[in-house]
């Protein structure tokens, strides 16, 4: 799996988009991003695997994106 160490607000900016994997803050987890605001300040995350009968999605400032790396693929078996 690739990753991209993110160092700057630009950068950030340059790689953070609907549909991009991210790893952020505090976390090791992976997350999807699934809206952003027009100033790319704010973003809207949804943790990945996706439980379909539910799952949480939250707003996360940009500032708190540590990585950008492949989505995950999870198939059932």
């Amino acid at each position: 799996m690739s990753h991209i160490r993110l160092k700057s607000n630009r950068e950030i900016e340059d790689i953070v988009d609907i549909g991009s994997c991210i790893k952020i803050e505090n976390s090791n987890k992976i997350f999807q991003i699934i809206g952003i605001n027009n100033k790319k300040t704010i973003c809207w995350i949804r943790e990945l695997p996706l439980k379909f009968e539910h799952y949480e999605k939250f707003a996360l400032s940009i500032n708190k994106v540590k990585l950008s790396t492949e989505c995950p693929i999870f198939r059932n078996i």
